[in-house]
């Protein structure tokens, strides 16, 4: 075989394996992002939430039906919505706001899983997930008419806050471990795989500019191994009222809480300040 056929061969071979690889992401991408299938639905229901909140459903606009636990807040006391993390359950989520300094205030909470995880029906897309965030936020809205709502989002999550709080007025949003978009992601993860081929993007990077907040919180682990530490340092470069909390040594969950009586202790001065 001369060197030339020798090229051709070698540079048809990595065509067809750059097509393959490029066809497997297309397809299989939405089960790489919404990893639902890697939480066992028995797992899932049996993990246990905590005193004061109490298990149902929300049916959002599309028709779907989604898991959620509430809790109702103190007269005159914020409810929080928060949405959860990529392969995780909302029951973490919702009992950690259910708890303290969070309960010492009174603060309620809505909690719920997305379309396509488990307990909820549907398929997860950008488009599903931010009709999920707009049904929890009508639910909140009418369960607690009279209360602010602060949105809170983890990772995955933080692309729902942030889409929800661009869209509704809120009191504050509070960022754990966000992206700047999937695009971006997606670029450092799988460079050879173009941004275009993305069905999903979401866009925090966009989006937060158009918050309607009173303050964005956003706390990142700077030795993050899942959302690089970046993301968040760049996203709060871009509203001046962000506060921003680097941990140091804390990984992607490791984050989770480590400053909520600090954000407490800020939102609830807040509230005292806003009719």
């Amino acid at each position: 075989m001369d060197k030339r056929k020798l090229a051709l061969g070698i540079l048809k071979g990595f065509v067809i394996g750059y097509v393959a690889v490029f066809l497997l992401a297309t397809v299989f991408q939405r089960s790489m992002i919404y990893q639902s299938w890697s939480i066992g639905f028995e797992e899932a229901t049996k993990r246990p939430f905590g005193p004061g909140l109490s298990q149902g459903t929300i049916t959002t606009n599309d028709g779907e039906m989604l898991k959620a636990y509430w809790k109702a807040p103190a007269p005159g006391m914020p409810v929080i919505i928060t949405f959860h993390g990529n392969a995780a359950t909302p029951q973490p989520y919702a009992n950690r706001f259910a708890g303290r300094p969070w309960s010492d205030r009174g603060y309620g909470v809505l909690a719920v899983a997305y379309r396509g995880y488990p307990g909820s029906t549907g398929k997860p897309s950008e488009h599903g997930l931010l009709e999920d965030g707009r049904a929890a936020y009508d639910f909140a809205r009418k369960m607690a008419p009279k209360s602010h709502l602060i949105i809170h989002g983890h990772s995955l999550g933080s692309g729902v806050a942030v889409g929800i709080s661009s869209e509704r007025r809120v009191l504050a949003l509070i960022l754990d471990a966000p992206f700047t978009s999937l695009e971006d992601m997606a670029s450092e993860r799988f460079p050879i795989i173009p941004t275009w081929s993305l069905f999903d993007t979401f866009r925090n990077d966009e989006r937060i500019k158009d918050v309607h907040a009173q303050k964005v919180f956003i706390v990142h682990g700077m030795s993050d191994t899942v959302i690089p530490f970046g993301h968040g340092k760049r996203l709060s470069g871009i509203r001046p009222d962000t506060v921003f909390y680097p941990v140091k040594g804390a990984d992607h969950a490791d984050v989770l809480g480590l400053r909520d009586t600090e954000i407490e202790r800020e939102i609830t001065g807040i509230v005292k300040k806003v009719p």
